[in-house]
């Protein structure tokens, strides 16, 4: 998969010029321009919406002549479709940092921008509205085949069951942002998909090993976003506060090792 940059938008930029806006537009012209950003977002969506499409069309044949489920498990299936699409996500973020700096194109962007902050962050934004717009799409598509494809029990407005939807979009949403702060890190879209599976899959496997690390297991960028997609959870907004903080502290880590260290 092609990774190419497009700095062009982005040169000229003085600092009169250089306002969060004007960069923000610059790193939007970018974002168009990039195909294998489009190939990301459509292979999460083709893997969340394909495995609700499959999850149901197996669940009506199998129970001959329709199938009934609860919102519970509705919402349950649409999450596994996400899960699944959700190293997408992560792909998405790591070429957006590590892609310029492979290309070299990252000196050119640096040289138009050098507010590298206010570029990282400009860059964030967009791939994070990108990113949010197309999870709200894709889960409720997924959402939909799954009440389309036989009698659900319960509603839409039953306790828990708007939020989590709306919150997996949030959690992939700052998903994409960490990852893109790992990035700006690490610089190599390798080593950065490594790191970030590393924190939210293996470093806690490793963790719940070792005895008296449950609490600090609970508090891993996956323990703690997710908690906002479970339907039983009485204190979700807390725990995302934390996810949040996690992709926050990364965010800080990467602008002050961009100021520190040369493109």
């Amino acid at each position: 998969m092609a990774v190419t940059t497009l700095a062009v938008p982005v040169a000229g930029l003085t600092p009169a010029r250089g306002g969060f806006g004007n960069v923000l537009r610059a790193e939007w012209t970018k974002f168009r321009s990039v195909r294998s950003v489009r190939w990301c977002l459509a292979i999460f969506a083709m893997l969340a919406i394909g495995t609700s499409a499959l999850i149901a069309v197996t669940t009506t044949v199998s129970s001959w002549g329709g199938s009934t489920s609860t919102m519970g498990q509705a919402v349950a299936v649409v999450q596994l479709g996400a899960a699944l699409g959700e190293i997408a996500i992560m792909v998405l973020g790591a070429m957006a940092i590590g892609g310029e700096y492979r290309s070299g194109m990252i000196k050119v962007s640096l040289m138009s921008v050098p507010w590298r902050g206010r570029m990282l962050a400009a860059k964030m934004t967009v791939f994070a509205a990108a990113t949010l717009v197309t999870t709200l799409v894709v889960v409720g598509i997924s959402f939909a085949v799954q009440l389309a494809a036989g009698e659900v029990l319960g509603s839409v407005t039953d306790p828990g069951v708007l939020r989590s939807l709306l919150g997996l979009c949030a959690y992939l949403t700052v998903l994409v942002v960490l990852t893109m702060a790992v990035g700006a890190m690490i610089r190599h879209t390798a080593g950065v998909i490594f790191a970030t599976l590393g924190l939210f899959y293996v470093l806690p496997v490793l963790l719940s090993l070792v005895p008296g690390t449950e609490k600090l297991v609970e508090v891993m960028p996956l323990m703690a976003g997710m908690r906002i997609t479970d339907m039983a959870e009485s204190a979700p907004w807390g725990w995302f506060a934390l996810y949040c903080a996690w992709a926050a502290g990364m965010f800080g880590l990467a602008v002050l090792g961009m100021r520190r260290r040369d493109a």
